[in-house]
């Protein structure tokens, strides 16, 4: 493995992808998400401060994809998605599944919080296959 060989351009870029994403993911599903999350909207100003988090968090998922796929010999756009459903499948869903379930919300909340992760990982998929 060699990290000179990491594109660090589409990383930053599948970053950019992910927090598009997000976006549209949680806006178009806002009123779902909020019922399903029990959101108290009075405390948005105190949340606004987690899209820092959310940023780092998708660049150090995005540079952490980026060195799994480096693995490969070449990398197609099948293999990276491929790749992002079997990250999603094998480690996201199911932690997502069970820290909501456990959280004691219900499948509604766990299938928009996983939904929005395979959107993430397939986005970033989609850059890293096209480079």
């Amino acid at each position: 493995m060699s990290l000179a060989a990491t594109d660090y351009f589409a990383i930053v870029l599948a970053t950019v992808v992910s927090m598009i994403v997000g976006t549209i993911w949680y806006t178009a599903l806002a009123r779902h998400w909020q019922r399903a999350a029990r959101f108290d909207v009075l405390g948005m100003s105190e949340r606004s401060g987690n899209i820092l988090v959310a940023i780092l968090s998708e660049f150090v998922m995005a540079a952490v994809f980026a060195v799994l796929l480096s693995h490969f010999e070449t990398v197609s756009l099948l293999d990276a998605l491929l790749s992002a459903v079997f990250l999603w499948i094998g480690f996201v869903a199911t932690t997502v599944i069970v820290n909501r379930r456990f959280q004691g919300f219900g499948w509604d909340l766990a299938a928009i919080d996983a939904g929005h992760w395979l959107m993430v990982l397939l986005g970033q998929g989609l850059v890293f296959g096209t480079f």
